[in-house]
């Protein structure tokens, strides 16, 4: 007798974490608004330092490069979209107060537009941040660097006197590494100043994925303390290095959560996460002085490691929607039901669900042995066969 193959999955685990993360993606309205406030600065820092005869530039950084947003729990499921102003001027020639000066005003400038539809303005150690209803953007002032790949940035922090080093585009270049999927996006030039289009990650890799569904799962887990949760940087990097591979979401989602603690080091009792792409970095440099971030990190990673096994000892869509809406909240929970709906009618309409031995739903090829499976037939509005 021909062994028959196990039925494909149907509204498996990775197929409802797939869905769930889909309803917290960003849509392409919220794309298209996001591009056209981040162009619309552009031309205002374009204009103030159009002097400048260096190569000015303003780019995306952070988990809008990255293809990792999730909305904002905490703040009506909006969106944050990090950009950098940097500026072609050697550190000689001026301070960080002047450049957060000089990005200020032109902040300032473009909130008082029509067009920008009149957002607050806020600043913070190291960056300003525009804040409309549905979004914030944060904007990062800075100049090159030292190193000779020429990617490497001095950053403002009105809390330390020296240039603090980042490298944004070499983190992306390491992270899209890890993914193994490239950057997608078309590219846009400016006259004077370039302004670097924001990715648009469409299809999303599996790790992509992992890290949105930890990042999540972080925001409701620290709902009512969130200054204790652990930072959207260090999970990812965590997560970049403890990933393996695979296209399975659950499969990748639980393999990372068991070894992403491992790729911390101790060194002379400080905890140390470099970063990939500058070296000399530590992600975790603050918890020094506030050691408890680390104890937040590993009851968060136990809290995550528990609510993940939980999903796969569950059995039936009754138990394991109200799982995912207390591992990811409700607006996933609703993404993954209604995925799963529209993926039963789908199946159902075109022949390929099938009701397999032991009562189990599944999709298959009408060709399946009889006595393996039998198919479920479509129904209309008033639950009789529907007609051709």
């Amino acid at each position: 007798m021909t062994q028959l193959a196990a039925p494909p999955a149907l509204g498996g685990l990775t197929h409802l974490l797939d869905e769930g993360l889909a309803a917290l993606d960003i849509t392409q309205s919220d794309h298209d608004r996001a591009v056209q406030r981040y162009e619309e600065l552009a031309t205002v820092l374009d204009a103030r330092w159009a002097p400048t005869c260096g190569s000015n530039a303003v780019f995306p950084q952070g988990s809008f490069r990255l293809g990792t947003v999730v909305r904002n729990i905490q703040r009506d499921d909006d969106i944050d979209i990090d950009i950098v102003a940097l500026r072609d001027i050697t550190r000689g020639a001026i301070t960080q107060e002047q450049l957060k000066d000089e990005v200020g005003d032109a902040v300032r400038t473009y909130a008082r537009r029509p067009v920008s539809d009149f957002p607050e303005v806020e600043e913070s150690s190291r960056c300003w941040t525009l804040t409309w209803p549905d979004m914030h953007m944060d904007i990062l002032p800075a100049i090159p660097g030292d190193d000779a790949s020429g990617e490497a940035l001095l950053i403002t922090d009105r809390d330390v006197r020296s240039w603090l080093a980042s490298n944004p585009v070499g983190y992306s270049r390491w992270f899209s590494g890890r993914t193994q999927v490239a950057e997608l996006g078309h590219r846009v030039e400016a006259k004077r100043l370039e302004v670097q289009p924001v990715p648009e990650w469409r299809r999303r890799a599996p790790l992509q994925r992992v890290v949105q569904a930890l990042k999540r799962h972080r925001d409701v887990y620290f709902e009512d303390r969130l200054h204790d949760r652990p930072s959207s940087i260090v999970i990812t990097t965590l997560a970049a290095h403890a990933y393996a591979g695979g296209a399975d979401l659950y499969d990748a989602l639980r393999q990372v959560v068991l070894d992403m603690d491992g790729h911390l080091e101790r060194i002379d009792g400080t905890w140390v996460l470099r970063n990939p792409a500058q070296p000399d970095e530590n992600f975790t440099d603050a918890w020094a002085a506030e050691p408890e971030r680390a104890e937040h990190l590993f009851e968060w990673l136990t809290a995550a490691r528990e609510a993940f096994a939980q999903l796969e000892a569950t059995s039936g869509l009754q138990h394991t929607i109200p799982l995912l809406e207390g591992a990811f909240g409700s607006r996933f929970a609703s993404g993954a039901s209604r995925g799963l709906a529209d993926l039963l009618g789908s199946s159902r309409r075109d022949g390929t669900l099938r009701m397999y031995e032991g009562g189990a739903l599944g999709t298959g090829a009408s060709g399946l042995a009889s006595t393996a499976s039998r198919p479920v037939r479509s129904h209309g509005f008033a639950g009789g066969p529907t007609s051709n």
